[in-house]
C-alpha cells in the first residue's frame, strides 16, 4: 500500500483545537502530531491527524497543545512499535548523523525537529518536526507536515538555505521502530592482552595538591546551558536551565577542572547561584572571576526586604516546566487557571509578562521551582 502523506494545514482539520488547549489548532502547532500520524501509519495504523488527536486527548497524551510523543506507540500495541531513542542536539553538539543513517538502514522511522530559520540562533519557537524516510546522497528524503507549493521534499533542499548541513539543521531526533536500535558508536569490546606479572609496587607517596587548588574557581556560560544530574546528555537528568549571565562555582579541584574548559565531551561539576549542584558541558563555559563576598559590615540600604513579584496563570492548563522550552522532557505538571506563582528570577521579569516567547522562573506554593510561559500569566 502506498504511503499517504498528511499535512497539518489540511483544510479538513487545520482549524481543529489541538490537545487540551483552548486556543491553538492543529494547523498552528500540529507538526509533531502529523509526523507521528505518518510514522504510525507506516507501521500499519490507519489514522489521520484528526483521529490521532482525538485518541491522544482521550488517553491523556497531551500537555496543553503539546503531544507526548513517547506515549503514542502505546495506543497501537498490536504494531509492536516503540520509541527507540530520543536525542537533543543543541549547538555546538551536532546531530548524530551516523545513528540516523543506521536507523534508516534498519527500517526505523525518524522524526526530527529542524531549525527553519536561516540566520538567527535556534529558539524553540523556530522548531518544526518532519519525518526522514531515506538518505539520498548527502541529503534526506522527508515527509514535511507543512504543505507549501513548490517546496523541496528533502531536508537540505528545504531547510539548508544553501549553507547548512544536515547536522546543523536537526535540533532533536526521535527514532521509532519495532526492535532495539544500536548506536553507531557501539563497538565490540576488544579483550585486553593480559599483562605480565610484575613485582608489587611500592606504596605511593601521598598526593600533593596542585598549586592554586586551595583557591576557588568559577566559570560563566557562553550561552544558556543546562544543569544536569549526571555528566551525560539525556532528557531524564535535567535539573534546570542556567542563563548565560550566571556565574557558576566549580566544585572540583581547579587543577582538574581548568584543563576541561572549552573541551568537547568534558563536564564540570558546579553550583549555580540558586544553590543547585550538578554538571554542565565544559565546552559551553569559560573561566571568569569569582564573585567577591559582600563585607560583613556592609550596611543595608533598607530595613524592608524587596517585594517579590507574584503572577497568576491565565490559561486553563498552563505547563510548569523544568527548563524554559517546550518539550516532553521538560514537562512537570499542568497548572489550573488562576494558580498564583512567585517569580524568583532577577533582572526585570515584569517586562516579560504577557510577551510571546518569554519565560519566567517561578516557585509554586509547595516549594517546587521551574518555568512557565510568560505569555500565559498576568500580575497577581
Amino acid at each position: 500500500m502506498a504511503e499517504v502523506q498528511y499535512y497539518q494545514n489540511d483544510s479538513r482539520w487545520k482549524d481543529v483545537k489541538i490537545g487540551t488547549d483552548q486556543h491553538m489548532t492543529i494547523g498552528m502547532v500540529g507538526c509533531l502530531l502529523t509526523s507521528m500520524t505518518m510514522v504510525m501509519n507506516h507501521f500499519g495504523a490507519n489514522e489521520t491527524p484528526l483521529t490521532l488527536n482525538q485518541k491522544m486527548v482521550a488517553s491523556g497524551g497531551y500537555s496543553g497543545a503539546w503531544i507526548k510523543s513517547a506515549s503514542i506507540p502505546g495506543q497501537f500495541p498490536a504494531l509492536g512499535v516503540k520509541r527507540q531513542r530520543y536525542v537533543e542536539c543543541k549547538n555546538p553538539i551536532p546531530a548524530p548523523m551516523a545513528d540516523i543513517d543506521m536507523g534508516l538502514a534498519a527500517g526505523s522511522m525518524i522524526v526530527v525537529q529542524v531549525d527553519r530559520e536561516e540566520d538567527r540562533a535556534f529558539e524553540e519557537e523556530d522548531g518544526h518536526w518532519v519525518v526522514l524516510t531515506k538518505k539520498v546522497g548527502d541529503d534526506y528524503q522527508m515527509w514535511d507536515p507543512w504543505q507549501k507549493q513548490g517546496a523541496p521534499d528533502t531536508l537540505v533542499g528545504r531547510y539548508g538555505f544553501g549553507s547548512k548541513r544536515p547536522e546543523e539543521i536537526i535540533q532533536k531526533v526521535i527514532w521509532h521502530g519495532t526492535g532495539d536500535l544500536p548506536k553507531a558508536e557501539d563497538k565490540p569490546a576488544v579483550p585486553a592482552t593480559p599483562a605480565a606479572p610484575t613485582a608489587p609496587a611500592a606504596p605511593a607517596a601521598p598526593a600533593q595538591p596542585a598549586p592554586g587548588d586551595d583557591k576557588p574557581m568559577a566559570v560563566k556560560p557562553t550561552t544558556e546551558i543546562t544543569l544536569r544530574r549526571q555528566p551525560v546528555i539525556d532528557p531524564g537528568n535535567v535539573i534546570k536551565s542556567v542563563p548565560g549571565t550566571a556565574v557558576l562555582t566549580i566544585l572540583d579541584l581547579p587543577s582538574q577542572a581548568r584543563p576541561k574548559i572549552g573541551k568537547q565531551g568534558q563536564w564540570l561539576r558546579v553550583r549555580e547561584p540558586g544553590g543547585s549542584e550538578g554538571y554542565v558541558a565544559a565546552w559551553l563555559v569559560q573561566e571568569t572571576a569569582v564573585p567577591s563576598a559582600p563585607a560583613p559590615d556592609t550596611p543595608r540600604t533598607t530595613d524592608q526586604p524587596a517585594a517579590r513579584l507574584m503572577v497568576k496563570t491565565t490559561g486553563d492548563s498552563v505547563s510548569f516546566r523544568s527548563a524554559p522550552r517546550v518539550g516532553d522532557d521538560t514537562f512537570i505538571a499542568s497548572l489550573a487557571k488562576g494558580t498564583t506563582l512567585q517569580v524568583i528570577e532577577g533582572g526585570n521579569p515584569a517586562s516579560k509578562i504577557g510577551v510571546q516567547g518569554q519565560w519566567l522562573q517561578v516557585q509554586l506554593g509547595d516549594g517546587r521551582q521551574g518555568y512557565v510561559a510568560a505569555w500565559f500569566v498576568a500580575r497577581s
